[in-house]
C-alpha cells in the first residue's frame, strides 16, 4: 500500500524556522513586539512595487480597514464578483457599504470586466476584484473603467502573492490586500498587508491602526504552535495519518451530526472582531523577510506543476482545466478544475490519498445573508457553484507526483465513460 499522501495545502515553513519561531516565543516581550514590522512593511512595498505598505493581522482586516480608510459615504456601492470568497461581501457590509454583484468569466472565475459598466451607478465608489486561485483579474479593463468613473480599486490579493499582470505585480494598481495565512503561498503565521501608492490613503490607514493592540502571550503561543503543527500535518508522509482525510470523507458522504465542527465558519460580523485589531508581531515579520526572498521561486514551481497537469488533463470531456492567459501570470495557489462529477471525483481521489477540496470561492449570491442585495441572475457564478475542486500543485510535489495525480483523474473519467457506454 502507498502511504504517501498528496495534501492540497503546503505550509511554507522550514524546520530551522520552526525551531527559530519556538525559540523566539521563549522571549515573549520581543516576540510580541513590533520593532521588525516597519522594516518588513518597507520591504514588502518594494517587492510589490508601491511606495507604501501597512501590516495587518489578516486579509479580512486588511480589506475592511482599506474600505474604511477611503472615507466613503455610508451606503456607497462596492462592485464585487458574484463568485468569490464570502468574506469580501461580509467586510463590505461591516464597513457600512452596499455590495453590488457582477457575474464572472467562466474560464478565469474572475470578475467579468465587460459586465462592470452596467452595474455602475452614481453611488458606486469601489471596484473589488478578487484574483482567484492565483490568476490575476483583467486589470487593464478594470482600471480603465475605474478611471472613467473616478472609482477606487481594492484588489483581493489573498491567493496571489507575487503574481503579475503584464509587467506589474498585483496589488500595485491602486490598493492591494494580501494574506499570509494558512493555505496561502506566502505563509507568516497569519498576518496580512495593504499596499498602495496613495500616501494620503496609507496615512489614514495608519491612523485607523493607532488603537491596535499587541498580540497577547496566549494568542502568540497558539498562533506559532498551530502553524508548526499544520506544517507537519500537511507533509506527504504524515497527512494520511491525521484527521484531515477522515474529516473529508465524512463531509463527502454527507455527514451531518458533526458538520458544523468541520465547516468554514462564516460569522455575521455585526461588529468589528477583536482579531481585526491585533497588530502584526516580530515573529511574523522575521519569517516574512525570508518569504520575500523565495516567493518567486516557489511560484515558479507551482506554475511548473500546473503546466504538467494542464498537459496531462487537457481534452477530457466534461472537465475544465485552469487557463494560462498570455498577458498575466497564473501562480496557481489553487489548481481549480470544473466538473459536474465533482463529488464523485473528490471521493475517488481521496481514496488514492489525493486531497481535493472545495472550500474557497462560491456563488455568494446564494447565501441567505446577502439575499437583500441580489437583484439579478448570475449564470456563470451559478454554473461554477459546487462544481469546483482544487488539486494539489504546491512546491513540495515533484513531477512524478503530478503525473500520479493526473493519472488518477484520467482513471476516474475513463471509468465514467465506460459506465455510461
Amino acid at each position: 500500500m502507498n502511504f504517501k499522501a498528496y495534501p492540497r495545502v503546503w505550509v511554507d515553513l522550514r524546520t530551522p524556522e520552526v525551531l527559530s519561531a519556538v525559540s523566539q516565543i521563549l522571549n515573549p516581550t520581543t516576540a510580541c513586539g513590533r520593532s521588525r514590522v516597519a522594516d518588513f512593511e518597507r520591504a514588502y512595498a518594494g517587492f510589490v512595487g508601491t511606495t507604501g505598505a501597512v501590516a495587518f493581522p489578516n486579509c479580512r482586516s486588511s480589506l475592511f480597514f482599506s474600505l474604511k480608510a477611503l472615507d466613503l459615504e455610508p451606503g456607497s456601492e462596492v462592485i464585487l464578483p458574484a463568485f468569490t470568497f464570502w468574506v469580501d461581501v461580509a467586510v463590505t457590509l461591516l464597513a457600512g457599504l452596499k455590495p453590488v454583484f457582477v457575474d464572472v468569466c467562466p474560464e478565469t472565475m474572475n470578475l467579468d470586466a465587460s459586465k462592470i459598466e452596467n452595474a455602475v451607478t452614481s453611488k458606486t465608489a469601489v471596484l473589488l476584484p478578487a484574483h482567484l486561485n492565483g490568476l490575476p483579474a483583467d486589470m487593464d479593463a478594470i482600471m480603465e473603467i475605474a478611471r472613467r468613473h473616478n472609482l477606487r480599486v481594492v484588489e483581493d490579493c489573498a491567493r496571489i502573492c507575487g503574481g503579475r499582470y503584464r509587467e506589474r505585480r498585483v496589488g500595485s494598481f491602486d490598493i492591494g490586500a494580501f494574506s499570509f495565512g494558512y493555505g496561502k503561498s506566502f505563509y507568516g503565521f497569519g498576518g496580512g498587508m495593504v499596499t498602495s501608492n496613495d500616501e494620503s490613503f496609507t496615512r489614514r490607514l495608519r491612523s485607523l491602526k493607532s488603537r491596535f493592540k499587541r498580540i497577547s502571550r496566549r494568542q502568540l503561543y497558539r498562533s506559532i504552535l498551530k502553524g508548526c503543527l499544520l506544517k507537519y500535518a500537511n507533509s506527504p508522509l504524515l497527512h494520511r495519518f491525521t484527521l484531515f482525510p477522515a474529516v473529508y470523507r465524512y463531509q463527502i458522504n454527507g455527514g451531518r451530526r458533526f458538520a458544523s465542527w468541520f465547516q468554514i465558519q462564516k460569522p455575521e460580523y455585526s461588529e468589528i472582531p477583536e482579531g481585526f485589531t491585533v497588530d502584526m508581531f516580530n515573529v511574523q515579520a522575521n519569517l516574512g523577510f525570508r518569504q520575500l526572498q523565495t516567493i518567486d521561486s516557489t511560484n515558479q514551481q507551482r506554475k511548473r506543476n500546473m503546466k504538467i497537469l494542464n498537459r496531462e488533463l487537457s481534452g477530457i470531456p466534461g472537465f475544465r482545466i485552469p487557463p494560462e492567459p498570455a498577458d498575466r501570470e497564473h501562480v496557481c495557489v489553487h489548481y481549480a478544475i470544473w466538473t459536474e462529477k465533482k463529488r464523485e471525483l473528490q471521493e475517488f481521489l481521496l481514496k488514492a490519498g489525493i486531497d481535493a477540496q472545495d472550500e474557497s470561492a462560491e456563488d455568494v449570491t446564494r447565501l441567505d445573508r446577502f439575499a437583500d442585495y441580489v437583484n439579478s441572475e448570475f449564470p456563470n457564478a451559478a454554473r461554477l457553484h459546487h462544481r469546483i475542486l482544487y488539486l494539489p500543485t504546491h512546491p513540495c510535489l515533484m513531477d512524478k507526483d503530478m503525473r500520479f495525480i493526473a493519472r488518477k483523474v484520467k482513471e476516474f473519467f475513463t471509468a465514467e465513460a465506460c459506465r455510461i457506454h
